[in-house]
């Protein structure tokens, strides 16, 4: 049986192409924002480094006082970058974070320690300053400071925190210029 319908006028053919294309554009414009937001996300993830304090050594009971000073003193550390405090399974160590400089000299064991979080992650440009609290260990030289920089993809001073930049370079260079297109 057939069935004498009307074929579609032109401009109702325009207009399921033209959906469809726009369908299309969607798709890619879509893929193209997920694809540029995990560039990013790498990008900002492979610029922080993660330092385990005392290379190879560890977080243990150093060869010599001013071991830890070494080692901090030939390694740069950045805002975004993390230390990782790992000890040998027969030793058992924490760290404190000092105030001042005295304070570290001195081996003032400061009223806050950590005794299981073994990560810190340096969120802003500073002085930091680590001991261990345990016994005499700091007076042994399980000490160090250092001195954070700024990311060198951060501008100077700024308020912005460190995951805050990639969102919002992601949003300047694939969101804005895609939307315009399309306006």
């Amino acid at each position: 049986m057939l069935i004498n319908a009307p074929l579609p006028s032109s401009a109702h053919s325009k207009n399921i192409v033209h959906s469809s294309y726009m369908g299309s554009t969607r798709s890619s414009f879509l893929a193209s924002l997920l694809f540029i937001g995990a560039l990013l996300q790498a990008a900002a993830a492979a610029a922080a480094v993660d330092h385990r304090v005392g290379g190879d050594f560890g977080w243990n009971l150093p060869p010599t006082p001013t071991f830890f000073s070494e080692w901090a003193s030939n390694t740069s550390f950045s805002v975004g970058d993390t230390l990782r405090f790992n000890s040998s399974a027969n030793q058992t160590h924490n760290y404190g974070m000092p105030e001042s400089q005295a304070e570290f000299d001195g081996c003032v064991k400061p009223g806050i320690f950590f005794e299981n979080v073994i990560f810190v992650t340096f969120d802003r440009p500073a002085r930091k300053y680590f001991i261990c609290n345990v016994g005499n260990h700091c007076k042994l030289g399980m000490k160090f400071a250092v001195d954070v920089l700024p990311n060198p993809g951060m501008p100077p001073n700024s308020a912005l925190k460190i995951g805050a930049f990639p969102t919002l370079f992601f949003i300047a260079t694939a969101i804005l210029p895609n939307f315009l297109f399309f306006i």
